[in-house]
This record gives structure tokens, sequence and C-alpha cells, in this order.
């Protein structure tokens, strides 16, 4: 393991950033730090399956948001949109 990846898991600014599949927005994720938006973002099961068959990797909080708000909203279709800049 190298050094920028052994700091990363303590120190944010050591981790390599991500990139959103949905809007390609690089973000740094935070799954490896103290807590992750994936888990405070309220999404149905069905809705958090969606996402899981359509993306292979984590989205921006921003996007994901998006999401979670057009599932509350009653939307049926996704609120994300597909390469588009928050």
């Amino acid at each position: 393991m190298s050094f920028q990846e052994s700091a990363g898991r303590v120190l944010p600014q050591y981790v390599a950033p991500s990139v959103c599949e949905a809007c390609g927005r690089e973000f740094t994720c935070g799954a490896a730090l103290a807590g992750c938006w994936c888990q405070e973002i309220k999404l149905s099961e069905e809705a958090r399956s969606r996402l899981r068959a359509r993306y292979e990797r984590c989205l921006c909080r921003a996007c994901l948001e998006n999401y979670a708000e057009g599932e509350k909203d009653g939307e049926k279709e996704e609120q994300v949109p597909t390469g588009e800049a928050h």
C-alpha cells in the first residue's frame, strides 16, 4: 500500500478524487472517511437497486440528493442528469 493510500484513510486531502458516473464531476468519496452520504440520503431499497443496476461506482452527493428528491416527489424516472456537471 502506498503512502497516499495509507494517508487517504486518515486525511481526506490525500484521497484521490472520484468521478461521478452520472454527471462527470470530480468529488471525494466519503466511504473511506468517517461517514458516507450514501447512507445519509434517504432512498428506498427499490431506488438503491435501480441505481446499482445503472451505475458501477459512486455518485456525487448532488446527483444522489437530486435522485432522492425526485423519488420523494413521486416521480418514477430518475432525476440524475447523465453527463451534466452540477
